[in-house]
């Protein structure tokens, strides 16, 4: 990969020669033959935090969501119809509250700017769920703040589903591959 740092004046330049640049935008797709993606705007401490949803020419859509702090009418709406969800599970209240961070990250972290708990992700879950929905996958969980079961127990408690249902992004290996066809 070419860094700011490492590359000549220009030399950057020169490598994107050719590559198409799109700015995405909350609410205005950004089209790809056969693939189509819709940023939306989400509840973050960051600048201008985007999420996205994707969609296949046959409509089938998957929804990524994974930082946030809390839910809104229009994130919620965004993911309403979606095929596949990948939902951002950071920590659990309990081990948030119980944890060794300052008091001042604890209140970022668990604030409506921060990162969703396994309840806040379940309560959005809950609220977008429906017969079409193929797969969920619990995704940015905190090392120290949560654990993979409860988090699949969260999520699969709102849907009536077994946790063997609600698959885990590895941090590292993220994770398989699934058909939402």
């Amino acid at each position: 990969s070419l860094f700011a740092e490492e590359a000549e004046p220009g030399e950057a330049a020169d490598a994107c020669y050719g590559v198409a640049i799109n700015f995405a935008r909350d609410g205005q797709a950004i089209e790809f033959p056969g693939l189509s993606l819709l940023p939306y705007t989400v509840p973050h401490d960051a600048r201008e935090p985007l999420q996205v949803v994707f969609s296949d020419a046959r409509g089938r859509r998957l929804g990524v969501l994974t930082d946030a702090g809390c839910a809104t009418a229009h994130l919620i709406e965004r993911l309403r119809g979606c095929h596949g969800l990948l939902l951002e599970c950071n920590h659990d209240s309990d081990l948030l509250a119980k944890s060794a961070y300052p008091a001042s990250l604890k209140a970022r972290v668990g604030g409506r700017l921060g990162h969703l708990s396994n309840e806040a992700a379940a309560s959005i879950l809950a609220t977008v769920a429906h017969g079409g929905l193929r797969h969920v996958v619990a995704a940015h969980l905190s090392e120290r703040n949560n654990k993979p079961a409860l988090a699949q127990y969260a999520l699969a408690h709102v849907i009536n589903a077994s946790t063997d249902d609600i698959s885990v992004a590895d941090p590292k290996r993220g994770t398989d591959w699934y058909d939402i066809t």
